[in-house]
């Protein structure tokens, strides 16, 4: 048997619930397997960056660490984030230190999007590299753990065969949950070159069974959950979010459901249909426009069509659906004129909720390659020191600066919270 930890490193706020969906349905697919359960016995421990603040440094989780007696596992997982980037090989250190001897497996954006030669540079003592969908690799990590040389594992998942960790009990949900999260599918049709929510791999968006998605709206129905966040990329990119919504109102449900959404989909033949289930059950919008400026759209691959977005935005005022509208401020070919035109623009429109977040330059995407046709220059920004863009050919770190002070103004918050 093989003894396996996973330290994640989450972002958990008050009122959600403690295990991360992500770690919840690696452990459901691999604790409904018999054959896996039996090669793998797997512990869990959560870190919540929120309440040791961006200042925290590995020695504060010592105590904590030791107290596992980390000796005894044969394999220790990290989930490696841009929010706790600056802790991974401080903590991979201390696990050293505390008399580890096994394998270091990481998982998660900042290895699924780097390339092999960089990973290695940049995590030095890790053992097993697991990219892209991550719950078959992780069940069938026994089969790496005697390689001499660092292993890189990308296995396929059938997400047919995905168990639910709701459904199995693997993410417990208490009686009228603050807030929980839900996927129907993963991956994102389309091709934004600043977005890791894309499928490098195979360029596929993954969609769960529908009867598997509906049966998890009923159990959270059941648990009279306050809010659910669906993190599909683009929730109604194909004729399925009419199906998923349709059963949404069915279960008269008072669960509020963000989705997030494209203002170019809503056209066509379903546009009516999309729109009159919005007001027939506590549907929230939110749609990721990054910028009103189609040149500036251009150069992140995007080519807004503004005339589509403008149109929509009309349906949702005139039918006064809630619905938000976030920007990136630091793109290529971005100024502070066309930044301040774009918060106008939407405002002009009736948009009540606009906010704006600092554009970050994720490993493995295309403008992350780009960064020095564009002169990007990135900052350690927020208490998480994650690196933002606060300069480029088409504004200076001064004007970035006012940006930044733009975007306050329209949501005084951690600027850096919701982007993580």
């Amino acid at each position: 048997m093989t003894n396996t930890l996973i330290i994640s490193f989450d972002l958990i706020r008050h009122g959600e619930i403690t295990k991360p969906l992500a770690i919840a349905s690696l452990l459901a697919h691999q604790r409904s397997n018999e054959r896996l359960r039996g090669q793998m016995y797997v512990e869990h421990l959560s870190i919540n960056m929120l309440e040791h603040g961006g200042t925290a440094t590995p020695e504060q989780f010592e105590v904590q660490l030791a107290a596992l007696d980390v000796s005894r596992f044969n394999a220790i997982a990290l989930s490696a984030y841009i929010w706790n980037e600056y802790l991974t090989n401080g903590i991979i250190a201390l696990l050293r230190r505390l008399g580890f001897l096994g394998k270091v497996v990481l998982g998660g954006y900042q290895v699924t999007y780097g390339n092999r030669a960089e990973l290695l540079r940049r995590y030095p003592d890790c053992q097993v590299f697991i990219s892209g969908q991550a719950e078959q690799a992780f069940a069938e990590l026994t089969d790496h753990l005697d390689a001499d040389e660092p292993v890189f594992v990308n296995v396929p998942v059938d997400f047919t065969q995905l168990a639910s960790p709701y459904l199995t009990g693997e993410l417990p949900v208490p009686m009228g949950a603050g807030m929980v999260r839900l996927e129907t599918k993963r991956g994102c049709p389309y091709r934004c070159s600043f977005c890791a929510h894309r499928d490098l791999a195979t360029h596929r968006v993954h969609k769960h069974p529908l009867d598997k998605v509906f049966k998890e709206l009923a159990f959270l129905t059941e648990h009279r959950v306050q809010r659910v966040n669906i993190l599909d990329p683009i929730f109604n990119a194909g004729k399925e979010c009419l199906d998923i919504m349709q059963e949404i109102v069915q279960l008269r449900t008072r669960s509020t459901f963000t989705l997030q959404s494209r203002f170019e989909n809503i056209r066509g033949q379903q546009v009516n249909a999309f729109l009159d289930l919005c007001t027939q059950a506590n549907f929230h919008l939110e749609f990721g426009l990054q910028t009103t400026d189609h040149a500036v759209s251009k150069k992140i691959d995007r080519a807004n069509r503004m005339d589509l977005v403008d149109a929509a935005i009309e349906q949702l005022v005139e039918r006064e659906i809630p619905f938000e509208v976030s920007l990136i401020y630091g793109l290529p070919g971005q100024t502070l004129e066309s930044f301040q035109r774009s918060i106008d623009h939407l405002l002009s429109k009736g948009c009540r909720d606009v906010k704006a977040w600092p554009l970050m330059l994720l490993p493995g995407t295309k403008l992350y390659d780009q960064k020095d046709q564009w002169a990007m220059r990135e900052d350690a920004m927020g208490e998480f020191r994650i690196p933002v863009v606060t300069e480029s050919n088409s504004y200076t770190r001064p004007e970035w600066e006012v940006m930044d002070r733009m975007a306050a103004q329209l949501l005084p918050t951690n600027r850096l919270e919701k982007v993580a």
